[in-house]
């Protein structure tokens, strides 16, 4: 398995984006993948919006 060593292009947009439209997105995400999705990019989404809220001390 391969590991990014820096963070995606996507993470500088979510930088702009609120708190609120990322906690959504990751909601969304973590739906899908219960429901069977095994995307490696949903998943790297879903990490880099957790380290985003992280960084922003909201998670």
């Amino acid at each position: 398995m391969l590991f990014r060593k820096s963070p995606s292009p996507a993470v500088a947009a979510n930088e702009n984006r609120t708190s609120d439209d990322l906690r959504n997105e990751y909601r969304l995400i973590n739906r899908s993948r219960s429901l069977g999705d095994k995307s490696v990019g949903a998943i790297a989404d879903q990490n880099d919006i957790a380290r985003e809220l992280e960084r922003r001390g909201e998670r």
